[in-house]
């Protein structure tokens, strides 16, 4: 009886020993701040490793994978060839962006202003879009495949090349400034 009650402790022990590894600073959150008004990264993450160790960071190769930048000021930014896969960028600012080459794989850009925004051979693949800003952006040899295009502004925006496969098109105003359900022309000449 003693010697099953000495392993009983062991155990009990080493359980108290792993959930501590499990819960040490790797793991650390911070929580959104207002810095003059507007919203700033929120970095959170976990044991699994499936955020970016910085969410603060910026510049060209950058990694944000699954970040919340949520309502984030981003406008003007470059983030060329950037890792940004599953990265909440929802309400966020991207006006003028450089996201030429950026991985945007799974994230989600619902609201997201990309006026100007410079998409060039970005991967958008199984990205939500849904009432995002795209006037004027440049998406050249974008892959969208099946990307959530539903209420989103393309006027004037440039698809020339992109892979439209498997896109979800609902209420979406198209290059030539139509709204229609159904694929879009490539640019706004048709």
């Amino acid at each position: 009886m003693r010697k099953q009650g000495s392993v009983l402790v062991v155990l009990v022990a080493a359980c108290v020993c792993l959930l501590g590894a499990c819960s040490s600073s790797d793991s650390a959150s911070s929580t959104t701040t207002k810095s003059g008004g507007s919203p700033t990264t929120t970095v959170s993450g976990d044991a699994a490793g499936d955020v970016a160790k910085d969410c603060s960071a910026r510049g060209e190769g950058v990694d944000l994978h699954g970040c919340d930048l949520s309502g984030a000021n981003l406008s003007g930014a470059n983030l060329t060839d950037a890792n940004l896969y599953n990265a909440d960028f929802s309400e966020a600012d991207l006006t003028g962006s450089d996201l030429n080459g950026a991985s945007l794989w799974g994230a989600n850009l619902n609201g997201a202003n990309l006026t100007n925004a410079d998409l060039v051979g970005a991967i958008l693949t199984s990205t939500s879009l849904g009432s995002a800003d795209l006037t004027d952006a440049i998406l050249t040899g974008a892959n969208l495949n099946g990307a959530n295009l539903t209420g989103i502004n393309l006027t004037g925006a440039d698809l020339t090349g992109a892979n439209l496969t498997g896109v979800t098109w609902s209420n979406t105003t198209c290059p030539n400034g139509v709204v229609q359900s159904t694929e879009c022309p490539l640019t706004a000449a048709g």
